[in-house]
């Protein structure tokens, strides 16, 4: 069952990221596209996402506003569609409301006043430290982004507004040393970071140079990195500090289930909406080719229960079927699943039958990661059972 939807409300944005799928990659279905989603169309998604997800359902469905650069839809639309959506709610039916954003521009205080009455959560785009964000996130005039959207968080703070910040997102960069990656983290003032793998790699576009798989799965870069960053997280050893990708990890790790964003991968339950109402596969599959998102479905002639028989998304709701064969008896099956989508994006098949392209570096990070957790675990039990009293304690909580 489809849980999210990322709604594209723009397919124009005020920054001019290098790696940035949507713009500056193989697909260039943007330029097919409005530039704005027209609020009808917005809020006949509503209505198509009522008709599919159960009134009273305890789980939310998630409503993700996105772009392009999605604070540039229209300020009376966003009131509009948060009024529509309130009232849907106040009816009972469980929906979750996150905009992700570049937030180069300052958020307008009656929007700002909107977000708070109606929950909805800001994800922030920042990729690192100064220097790095600067680098591959700049505007386009080529200047780089990270003061002004900084000052706009500050801003944000000091007016009582910083409770939106659900957190950062940024993009993984080996080139940065993983302890001034965590350094950074720590010194924001909301220290909540999600650290993406990469998405630009599939087996067309490996990341390793020609002829040099066997040298990279000796030395997998994204995979140490990711390792040397999880090592230091976990030795420092402080709640406040959340990299989302380790909390779910740990998560997973003692016992959790479900799906979670490049672990796990037994289920794609999600669906994009582009500007002109078009359903659209994963944002991942972009980069497999020009128009390898687009599907027959539209907002106006589909409900969403029909795209489960899309043959591809029926794939992705059902990926633990997908299992690779090559990673039947991987001893990380279970957490990594045939490794993180982009890694098996395919511009003839969507997803292709292989592992990941990214195999050995995800190998490298779950064999650090989970060695560790593993290791804390087996170290508190056995003082557990040396402690008489912390093993009668834990005998009363099991």
């Amino acid at each position: 069952m489809f849980r999210s939807a990322i709604v594209k409300l723009t397919a124009v944005c005020d920054i001019d990221c290098t790696y940035c799928y949507m713009f500056n990659q193989a697909d260039r279905t943007f330029e097919r596209m409005p530039a704005r989603m027209a609020l009808p169309t917005a809020l006949r998604l509503l209505d198509r996402i009522c008709d599919y997800h159960p009134r009273g359902e305890s789980e939310p469905f998630s409503i993700v506003l996105h772009g392009g650069e999605p604070m540039l839809w229209p300020d009376a639309s966003f009131a509009e569609l948060l009024s529509q959506i309130a009232g849907r709610r106040e009816q009972g039916w469980n929906l979750d409301v996150a905009v992700q954003t570049n937030l180069v521009q300052p958020i307008a205080p009656q929007l700002l006043s909107l977000f708070r009455e109606h929950r909805v959560s800001l994800g922030v785009s920042l990729d690192g430290p100064r220097e790095v964000n600067d680098a591959a996130r700049v505007d386009k005039r080529g200047r780089g982004t990270y003061a002004r959207v900084m000052a706009n968080v500050e801003r944000m703070l000091a007016d009582g507004d910083g409770g939106l910040i659900g957190g950062f997102l940024a993009v993984a960069n080996p080139s940065l040393p993983p302890g001034e990656f965590l350094a950074w983290v720590r010194s924001l003032p909301i220290s909540k970071v999600d650290v993406l793998w990469p998405i630009e790699f599939n087996w067309r576009h490996p990341p390793w140079p020609l002829g040099a798989s066997r040298a990279y799965a000796d030395a997998p870069r994204y995979g140490a990195w990711y390792a040397e960053l999880f090592r230091a997280w976990w030795a420092l050893d402080d709640p406040g500090v959340t990299i989302r990708l380790f909390n779910n990890l740990l998560h997973v790790a003692l016992g959790g289930q479900g799906h979670i964003d490049a672990l796990v991968n037994d289920s794609y339950n999600m669906f994009v909406v582009n500007t002109d109402g078009s359903y659209e596969y994963p944002d991942y599959l972009r980069v497999a080719g020009d128009g390898s998102a687009g599907t027959p479905f539209h907002i106006d002639t589909d409900g969403i229960a029909a795209l489960a028989g899309d043959p591809l998304f029926a794939r992705l709701l059902n990926l633990r079927a997908e299992l690779p064969v090559k990673c039947a008896g991987c001893r990380h099956r279970l957490v990594c699943g045939g490794g993180f989508l982009p890694g098996r994006s395919d511009a003839k098949d969507g997803i292709t039958a292989r592992e990941s392209v990214l195999c050995a570096d995800q190998m490298h990070f779950f064999d650090v990661a989970l060695g560790l957790i593993e290791s804390s675990l087996q170290q508190r039990g056995s003082h557990a059972h040396s402690d008489p009293e912390n093993a009668a304690a834990a005998g009363s909580q099991a």
